[in-house]
């Protein structure tokens, strides 16, 4: 997911995706255990998940990407990587984490914007040019 938050001179983008983490491990609410090829999954590979907090508990297929496509991909684009963040929940929380206060299964990338109104549609055709779900 590519949102633009900021329209100033010198705006910010951040992007947030799941981590291949996501893909091999069990996790408060979403579930791997059925699919057990995800854990051989390199990037550009389908991966199929569960999440487990909703009524459809039928399978979601995703395309996995590994940390190394995120810098390709930007680089390609153009903007610059300011900082990537890999935020876990904590103990204290009222929810019961599985995984989660040990490991990420999310991913944060903040990007500083080269020229205002480009850098969006950029990331759009750069991504779009990438494996897809036949």
């Amino acid at each position: 997911m590519v949102k633009k938050l900021n329209t100033h001179s010198e705006g910010r983008l951040f992007s947030l995706d799941s981590t291949p983490e996501i893909y091999r491990r069990e996790w408060a609410s979403f579930a791997t255990k059925d699919f057990p090829e995800n854990k051989h999954a390199k990037s550009g590979d389908k991966v199929r998940i569960v999440q487990t907090d909703t009524e459809d508990k039928r399978p979601v297929e995703d395309i996995v990407w590994t940390h190394e496509c995120y810098p390709e991909v930007f680089k390609k684009a153009g903007p610059e990587l300011v900082r990537t963040y890999k935020p876990l929940g904590k103990e204290n929380e009222r929810y019961e984490w599985v995984n989660e206060a040990r490991i990420a299964p999310w991913i944060i990338c903040v990007l500083r914007e080269e020229e205002k109104n480009l850098l969006t549609q950029k990331i759009a055709e750069v991504i779009s040019a990438q494996p897809q779900i036949p």
